[in-house]
Parts: structure tokens; sequence; C-alpha cells
């Protein structure tokens, strides 16, 4: 690595911290002989064109400096390039931070990713809709509809990042107790099949890493960033029991035994509402997107990411000649 860029959410409240760690994080790179340059963002949405800049600019990683929002964002602009994607903890959740073994202290984790090697990795390609116009966004931690999407929805209205992890247990907790979630419709196919599978859900994860924090840690830990195929967890009507189903089957890691959800790997899925009155959430990453209809697909080898060096027993074994 010879040239990085520093992405850094410069949200509000913690605009005083960054006078000091910024420099600290550069100096961490100058140390290691990195040339870098740190860009500040002033509104949502502008990691994305800071990103795709310093990786047409000549950037070997750019670093995500914030929560998985941060990530999320960067994301977007190197989709495609050359450059690495790192990251530096500095949000609530930290959950992709967390599913790479990185420490949560901005500079140590920092100091750990020069050691990693960037491997390209596939991520999901989502399509939705805004306001009757088609968009595409990518997504590395997760894409969701049913009670995460209304979730999302509901702390992006309740100014989240001001509450912290706490308002995730409690709107979830209320929105569980108080909402009833309509079914809608599931289709998904493999690479192995052309032929569409058709379900029935009330809520939908895709993930694509084993942990998602907190109470919803052990939803998804059949899954994997490196993994070639999404990992799909349907969750069966009705709501008020295949919901708490769900989380209690998973506290006791018996997903597979859990009769109201289906867990399959696919290539590609998508959800459409059964009433064209039904207003159906959706999320990636984290991010509230609008509202089904929603689709989604894998994208092979999309970008690189500064991942731990492999171990020996990952390595494929061909014999010798």
């Amino acid at each position: 690595m010879e040239r990085a860029t520093l992405i850094v959410n410069a949200s509000a409240g913690r605009r005083k911290a960054l006078q000091t760690l910024v420099p600290a994080l550069m100096q961490v790179l100058e140390r290691a002989g990195v040339r870098s340059n740190a860009l500040l963002t002033t509104a949502a949405g502008e990691a994305q064109s800071l990103a795709a800049d310093a990786a047409t600019s000549g950037s070997d990683a750019v670093f995500a400096c914030g929560g998985d929002g941060t990530v999320h964002e960067v994301l977007q602009g190197l989709v495609g390039t050359t450059a690495a994607l790192g990251v530096v903890p500095l949000g609530t959740a930290n959950v992709f931070a967390r599913n790479l073994g990185l420490a949560l202290d901005p500079v140590r984790a920092l100091q750990q990713q020069l050691n990693r090697e960037p491997r390209a990795i596939s991520v999901g390609e989502a399509c939705y809709a805004t306001s009757g116009s088609e968009q595409k966004k990518f997504f590395i931690v997760m894409a969701g509809a049913g009670p995460d999407g209304a979730l999302v929805y509901r702390l992006l209205a309740g100014k989240r990042s001001r509450l912290g992890r706490s308002a995730y247990y409690g709107h979830s907790l209320r929105l569980f107790l108080t909402r009833k979630f309509p079914a809608f419709r599931v289709e998904y196919r493999s690479n192995e099949s052309s032929e569409w599978v058709e379900r029935r859900g009330v809520g939908v994860i895709c993930s694509r890493v084993p942990n998602l924090g907190g109470i919803f840690r052990r939803l998804a830990m059949e899954s994997s960033a490196t993994d070639n195929k999404l990992l799909l967890s349907i969750v069966k009507p009705p709501a008020g029991i295949g919901l708490p189903a769900w989380f209690a089957f998973s506290y006791l890691t018996l997903n597979a035994k859990n009769p109201w959800l289906e867990q399959v790997r696919v290539s590609e899925f998508r959800c459409t509402p059964l009433e064209q009155n039904h207003r159906i959430h959706a999320e990636l990453d984290g991010e509230w997107i609008g509202h089904l209809p929603m689709s989604a697909r894998l994208l092979p080898q999309a970008v690189s990411l500064l991942m731990p060096p492999l171990k020996r027993e990952d390595i494929p074994h061909h014999g010798t000649v």
C-alpha cells in the first residue's frame, strides 16, 4: 500500500474528537510509509463520490471512517475499481468492523489493516424504485424487508444517532408487540437452476456477515462475506408466531429445526407485496431505501477488501506434481 485516503464521517457531536483522531490516523499511515489524505464528509451520500474520486486518483486503499452507514456509502464508490476498502470504526454498532475482527479503537483498527491483504469479494446488488425511478445500490452487510426495514425507518425518524444501540432494542420490542406485518411474495433461484421458487414471508433478511450484533447476532450465523451465494432467511407467516420463533430458535442455535423459518443459499431473489396497499419497508446495510418491490443478486468479485491473511487450512491443496 503506497497511497491511502481516509473518508471521515464528520457528523455533529463528534467533530471535536476528530480534531485529534484524524491526525493520529494519518500519523499511523505516515509511519508505515503510506502517503495519505483525509476527507471529511459534509452531507449524506457524499462519501460515495469522495471514494470514487479517491480510487480514480490512484489511492490503493480507501478507509471508511464511521459506522456501517459510512461503509455502505464508501462501498458504492469502490465497486468495480482497484482500490481496496478499509474500515475504521467510529459508529454505534460497527457490525461490519466487528465481523472483520477489527478492534473498536480506531487507531488500533487502522494498524491492524496495514498487515492485511486486499482480496476480491462478492457483494449484493439491489434494485428498487424511488419516486418512480429505478435505483441500484450495493450491500455488504445485509438486505432486508419487513420488520427490519420498518425498524430502520422508525429509527431514522427517531434520530437513532443520539439514542445508540438501546434504540434498536426498544424499537424492536415495540414493533414486534404492536405492529402487524403482512405477508409478501418472496421468489428466489440459484445458479444451478433457472426456475424461480415462490414463498410467502413476513420478513426477509439476506445477510453477508455471520454476526448481526447484539440481540440479532445469531439470526444468520451461517453467512459469510466471502461466500459465493446469498444466504436468504425467510420468516414464514403468521408474524405473531414466526418472528418470536426466529429469535428463540436462533438464540438456541436451532435455526435448522425452526418450522417457521426457511434458510436457503441463492444467487438472486425478489420481494413484492401481495396487495397494492401493503407498504412494506426495505433496507440495505441498515439504511432505509423505501418500500417493496425490491430485487437483489450477487455481484461476483466486485470489490477488494482488506482482510486477514489466509490461514494454511484456507488455502486449497492441489497435491504435488
